[in-house]
């Protein structure tokens, strides 16, 4: 019984120093930012995408830069991440361009996205969260892009 209670406190303390907060990052990002639109939690976003972007995951992270405001750093990564073959960043990257308003380039990424990525059904849910996010952010251009 002493082995087993010995284990369990070692188990926790271990638990209990892990660095949990990447993960209350994403969580809270996801829920005020995407779910509320409370942009006053943009950082969380961003720390968020700052973590995983170390890792390599760059389509990731480029969703959670756009969710936090950084243009920059959301273009950079989706492009990062078509490099290496997921094609569904091309989603961000359209996006991105949508925000510095280069329709021609929003087009032929969005034309690609929709011809490599079948059955995305986040696309509107995403557009939706981008369109409470930012001003100059038009979802029915992107969904005219995704007709055509």
């Amino acid at each position: 019984m002493k082995k087993i209670i010995a284990i369990l406190i070692v188990a926790s303390s271990f638990l209990y120093a892990c660095n949990c907060a990447i993960g209350r990052d994403m969580i809270k990002c996801d829920y005020y930012v995407g779910k509320k639109f409370d942009k006053t939690h943009q950082k969380e976003c961003l720390d968020y995408a700052s973590s995983i972007n170390k890792d390599g995951m760059y389509a990731k992270a480029s969703w959670y830069y756009l969710l936090g405001g950084d243009i920059k750093n959301a273009k950079i990564n989706a492009k990062k991440a078509l490099k290496i073959g997921h094609h569904y960043a091309a989603e961000y990257l359209g996006m991105v361009y949508i925000l510095e308003h280069d329709m021609k380039s929003a087009k032929k990424e969005f034309s690609f996205f929709k011809n490599r990525v079948k059955q995305n059904q986040y696309i509107k849910k995403d557009l939706n969260i981008l369109k409470h996010i930012y001003d100059n952010f038009d979802d029915q251009k992107v969904l005219q892009m995704l007709k055509d």
